[in-house]
């Protein structure tokens, strides 16, 4: 993958793919997306999606971590702008084994399922 179009709302991901036992030192070995694969939602209130990685879960779920923005209007230099944070989703896979990209998720706000409070030994209190 790829990021793409500076950091505002524009800003993407893009990905360049090659066939299985290709030479991928050869430029001509890739073939690159005609379109972004991941893209602003303003349905979840996520923009300028980008600057990705990929991890899994224990259980060996792929992840696709990225950063976004929750606003569209940019003060200054988007590059200077320091409120890209960080979210991570589970990337799903079609049948074919291509990653179904979606969407970029809305933030939320994780519920407590304790409210201990634990000792910096981790003793209850």
């Amino acid at each position: 993958t790829y990021s793409g179009a500076a950091t505002g709302i524009d800003y993407a991901m893009g990905v360049l793919t090659a066939d299985l036992g290709s030479d991928l030192l050869d430029p001509a070995s890739w073939t690159k997306s005609p379109t972004p694969v991941f893209v602003s939602d303003p349905g979840a209130g996520q923009y300028g999606p980008g600057h990705n990685s990929f991890t899994e879960l224990p259980d060996g779920t792929p992840v696709l971590v990225y950063h976004a923005r929750t606003y569209t209007e940019i003060v200054g230099d988007p590059l200077w702008d320091p409120n890209r944070h960080a979210r991570a989703q589970v990337l799903p896979f079609d049948d074919h084994g291509n990653p179904v990209w979606g969407t970029p998720v809305p933030d939320t706000r994780p519920t407590p399922t304790s409210t201990e409070v634990l000792s910096p030994a981790g003793d209850k209190q």
